[in-house]
């Protein structure tokens, strides 16, 4: 009888084992591809010539110099160059050139600026306005368009043109320049779809005066509102730039988060689906801007930015500019110093890029819903700037509850098929090493997909509740199932 019973409860056992083996076997990891590498500028690009502190011109760069240079852009990661120094506001023809050989032969993109591009397309709006009637305008519309199309034949027809990503056209205008920049961007997407017209706007730390342009004081929605309804691009792009220094003791800019969340609502409200880009810091400069420390402060940066759903980012800067660019003063640590040699930021940055390249696989098949926020202290001050956010969220689906030992917050995300993502950060100041213990409490979930600093790993989720312990500039990209 014992033996029956036995061989009983070994079946029932069994049985129960089979089926509780047969329903983790269902719980499949999820699979994501990526087609693409992730956008990643910079401002200030490989120079033709070797220069001073106070940017006084010395020896030509040969061409094999040139060429080495980009290949050093692209091993740090970034896919796409911008023009040097002298060259990023009227860019000669010889020099842009140069410049897209060099992208094509390393695998990057690359964008120019051109004088007489933008002085054709700048004038468009004058020579509109003296027309008599809607049909000499369109006439002479078009005519400008066929003179653009005509001009950029010497790039577009030349055997480097699979480098051109687009023209620099405007950094930070005022609201005084967005009507004739609205009818520039018109023109040159008549002319040139597939190209894009670079403008890059102010933060909103910005004065009413600067966003103006002069004439009279703008608040910053109303800039942004205007720049919106004006100018019609796939993307909008702007700086800010968030690590500071006395010397001694570390601030952070409280506006970060706020501007990136400013940007998101803007894109949202419009319903057009532009990108949103934005430039983070990778120099020391002005009074308080100070120079990155550790691959920490350019991950954090990016994490953040991440977070915040960001579509590109670029970074100020990848070569030194002049000492003093007759407004801010620069030290001589960007990625690459004045002399074109690598600077310990150039480390740091490269590392980041990578950490970002690798995420690419899962963050690009996901779209950004909002974020949620683990206030300890607001030791940084951003999360205050948030608290009338519609952007907001206290829990999800998925997501039932975020806690953390110091600041944290993530970034909200769904893929296709309505599966959850977050992307995770350690939001305090890289430079005051304070490592954060973030804890992730879900409705269901057996597993996580975590991916964090390059390295992508499977790890178990115990009890719906997943712990993860993030050092100085971490962020983990999170997906449970």
């Amino acid at each position: 009888m014992k033996k029956i019973m036995a061989m009983c409860l070994a079946a029932t056992l069994f049985a129960g084992s089979a089926v509780l083996s047969a329903c983790r076997a269902s719980v499949k990891e999820p699979v994501y591809e990526s087609t693409r590498k992730y956008e990643i500028g910079m401002w200030v690009g490989v120079p033709e010539f070797y220069y001073d502190a106070g940017g006084n011109r010395g020896e030509t760069l040969t061409d094999e110099e040139f060429l080495q240079q980009y290949r050093y852009v692209a091993d740090a990661g970034i896919t796409i160059a911008f023009p040097g120094y002298y060259n990023m506001g009227d860019g000669r023809t010889s020099y842009n050139m140069k410049a897209l050989k060099a992208a094509h032969e390393v695998g990057i993109k690359q964008i120019i600026a051109d004088s007489q591009i933008r002085n054709l397309l700048f004038g468009a709006k004058a020579a509109l306005e003296i027309c008599a009637d809607d049909a000499e305008r369109a006439r002479k519309e078009a005519e400008i368009v066929e003179s653009t199309k005509a001009y950029l034949k010497y790039y577009t027809d030349s055997e480097y043109a699979d480098a051109l990503y687009g023209f620099m056209i405007k950094d930070e205008p005022g609201t005084n320049m967005f009507e004739q920049l609205g009818i520039a961007g018109r023109i040159f997407k008549k002319a040139a779809p597939d190209l894009m017209f670079y403008c890059n706007l102010f933060p909103v730390i910005a004065g009413g005066a600067q966003l103006s342009g002069g004439s009279g004081s703008v608040n910053y929605n109303t800039y942004l509102n205007k720049w919106a309804q004006t100018v019609d691009t796939d993307y909008i792009s702007y700086d800010h730039y968030p690590l500071y220094s006395d010397g001694i003791n570390y601030t952070m800019e409280k506006s970060f988060l706020y501007n990136m969340d400013v940007m998101q609502t803007l894109v949202r409200d419009e319903g057009k689906g532009r990108r949103v880009w934005t430039f983070l810091q990778s120099i020391q400069f002005g009074a308080k801007n100070r120079a990155l420390a550790s691959t920490a402060d350019a991950s954090f940066q990016a994490y953040s930015y991440f977070a915040y759903g960001g579509d590109g980012i670029q970074w100020f800067c990848y070569c030194c500019p002049p000492g003093n660019d007759g407004a801010t003063n620069f030290a001589n640590n960007a990625l690459m110093n004045r002399e074109l040699q690598k600077t310990d930021t150039y480390t740091y940055v490269r590392n980041a890029n990578n950490y970002i390249h690798a995420l690419m696989p899962y963050y690009e098949n996901f779209e950004w819903q909002g974020v949620v926020l683990s206030d300890v202290s607001d030791a940084a001050g951003n999360f205050s700037y948030l608290e009338a956010s519609e952007n907001l969220i206290t829990s999800t689906e998925t997501l039932k509850k975020l806690d953390s030992t110091e600041d944290a917050f993530a970034g909200v995300f769904k893929d296709k098929d309505g599966r959850e993502g977050y992307m995770v950060v350690n939001f305090t100041d890289p430079a005051l090493n304070i490592s954060n213990t973030v804890n992730m409490t879900f409705g269901k979930a057996s597993n996580a997909v975590v991916v964090k600093n390059g390295v992508k790993e499977t790890v178990k989720v115990k009890g719906n509740k997943l712990s993860l312990e993030l050092k100085p500039g971490d962020g983990a990209f999170v997906i449970p199932y």
